[in-house]
C-alpha cells in the first residue's frame, strides 16, 4: 500500500505561502511527506453560489486568468521547496476540486487549504469539497498567518461525532501542544465533564472552561477565547447539522470559517 502524504490544495498564491509553511511543520509532526496540488478550472466546471455569476468579460478571459495563477505558482511552490529543503513536486490538474479531490481520499491524511472566501472566483468551494466530498480532515489557513502552528490549542467542546473525529484525527498536535484549552459555549458542568473524559488521556494538563454566550453568537465567543489564550489553532467539528441546514442558515463552523484569523483544524 502507498505511504499516506499532506495534501496541500493550493487555489491561488493568496495564501499559498502560509499554507505551506504550516503544511512543513505538519509534516514534521507526523513524519509524512507533502504533495502540493492545484486544480485550473474552466468556464464549464465553476461551482459557484446560487448569487454570484461571471461577467462576459470574466468568461472570455478565465483561461488567461488561470494559467497567469498556475504559472506563478508553480514559481512560488518551486522556490518554496528550495528554500525549505523539503521535497514536494506541484500537481496540476483541470477540472474543480470536488473531482480533483477523489483521487486523494485513500491516501491524504489532511489537507491544507487558505480560506476559502480569499480565493478567486471559480475556488472558493474548496473547503466544502475537502470536507464534504473527500471527508478529509483539513486545516484552514486564513490570510496573512505569520503565527506558529500546534503549541497552542483551543478546543471548541461539544459532544458531537464531527469533534470528536477532530480530536482523534489531529490526537497527534493535541498530544504534543504545549498548552490546551477546552471550551464549552452556554453548556453545564457535564459537558465539561464530558470533554475530561475525553481528553484526560490525550492531554492531561489541559485547561477546561465553561463559558457563557451573554447574548453572542458561539463563534463569536469561541474567537474571544482563542484570542485571550493566544493559541495558533482551533480544534472544531465541522457542518454538524448537515451541509444544506448550515447553507440555509449558517451556523457556528460557517462563521468561524468566514470570521476565523487562527488556524482552523476541522473534521466533518
Amino acid at each position: 500500500m502507498d505511504d499516506p502524504y499532506i495534501l496541500v490544495l493550493l487555489a491561488s498564491t493568496t495564501g499559498a505561502q502560509e499554507c505551506l509553511d504550516v503544511a512543513a511543520s505538519i509534516s514534521r509532526t507526523v513524519g509524512q511527506p507533502l504533495h502540493l496540488l492545484h486544480v485550473q478550472v474552466g468556464p464549464g466546471s465553476l461551482i459557484l453560489p446560487t448569487q454570484e455569476q461571471l461577467s462576459e468579460y470574466e468568461v472570455e478571459h478565465l483561461d488567461e486568468r488561470e494559467q497567469a495563477e498556475t504559472d506563478a505558482l508553480a514559481d512560488l511552490a518551486a522556490d518554496w521547496t528550495r528554500q525549505s529543503g523539503l521535497a514536494a513536486s506541484l500537481e496540476v490538474v483541470r477540472g474543480d476540486e470536488w473531482r480533483a479531490l477523489r483521487p486523494h481520499r485513500i491516501r491524504a491524511s489532511f489537507v491544507v487549504l487558505a480560506s476559502p472566501h480569499t480565493q478567486p472566483v471559480g475556488h472558493r468551494e474548496t473547503l466544502r469539497a475537502a470536507l464534504l466530498r473527500a471527508g478529509h480532515p483539513v486545516v484552514m489557513i486564513p490570510p496573512g498567518w505569520q503565527g506558529t502552528f500546534g503549541r497552542r490549542l483551543l478546543v471548541g467542546w461539544e459532544d458531537v461525532p464531527p469533534l470528536r473525529r477532530a480530536i482523534a484525527a489531529f490526537s497527534p498536535f493535541i498530544g504534543r501542544a504545549e498548552q490546551i484549552t477546552v471550551v464549552a459555549v452556554q453548556q453545564d458542568e457535564t459537558a465539561l465533564a464530558e470533554a475530561r473524559t475525553s481528553l484526560e488521556k490525550l492531554a492531561p494538563g489541559a485547561t477546561y472552561k465553561g463559558v457563557g454566550a451573554d447574548g453572542r453568537k458561539t463563534a463569536a465567543v469561541l474567537l474571544e477565547e482563542a484570542r485571550q489564550a493566544e493559541v495558533d489553532g482551533i480544534v472544531m467539528g465541522a457542518y454538524r447539522r448537515g451541509e444544506i441546514l448550515n447553507w440555509l442558515m449558517p451556523g457556528t463552523s460557517t462563521r468561524l470559517i468566514q470570521e476565523s484569523t487562527i488556524p482552523l483544524l476541522m473534521s466533518p
